[in-house]
């Protein structure tokens, strides 16, 4: 579905979330190990390429395609799917272990860009009122994640 804004044609938008009521990992001690005010594309760089994190696991943990903490998190397969809606998207790589029950998982942080009105990127951060923002998805790319099936991903329409 396209909206005009302005006379131009964009599309439906969402803001994507995480599904609520799985057993996901949970990072322990997240903040301390990534400075998360510098994943923005201006400091970026002065980050480390990629982070380790320690993470407690449940019994039956599902490991989803998106986490919302401690920062936005994809699975390889979104970070491709992604990078061919736009390949200017830089990553940042975070690996995690359980080490008590032996168990790791691997995850890519995406670099958005961040507006303060609605523009036609596939996926971006909108800042908000009081210093919050959120992450809003074009409903190509959204279609796109539901086609292939993507686990843990919530959206709510706009």
């Amino acid at each position: 579905m396209e909206l005009k804004r302005g006379g131009k044609e964009v599309q439906k938008q969402f803001v994507l979330k995480s599904q609520l009521g799985n057993p996901i990992p949970r990072v322990v001690n997240g903040y301390k190990k990534l400075d998360i005010r510098k994943l923005n594309r201006k400091e970026y760089k002065e980050l480390p390429s990629y982070v380790f994190w320690e993470i407690k696991t449940g019994m039956d943990i599902l490991y989803p395609d998106i986490l919302m903490e401690p920062a936005l998190l994809v699975s390889r397969e979104v970070m491709e799917l992604l990078v061919h809606y736009d390949e200017t998207i830089p990553f940042l790589f975070a690996a995690m272990f359980d080490e008590e029950k032996g168990e790791s998982a691997s995850y890519f942080c995406p670099i958005l860009e961040e507006e303060e009105k609605v523009e036609d990127k596939p996926l971006y951060w909108l800042f908000k009122e009081q210093g919050k923002r959120e992450i809003r998805i074009r409903l190509d790319l959204a279609e796109s994640l539901l086609a292939r099936e993507a686990i843990g991903i919530a959206f709510q329409e706009l």
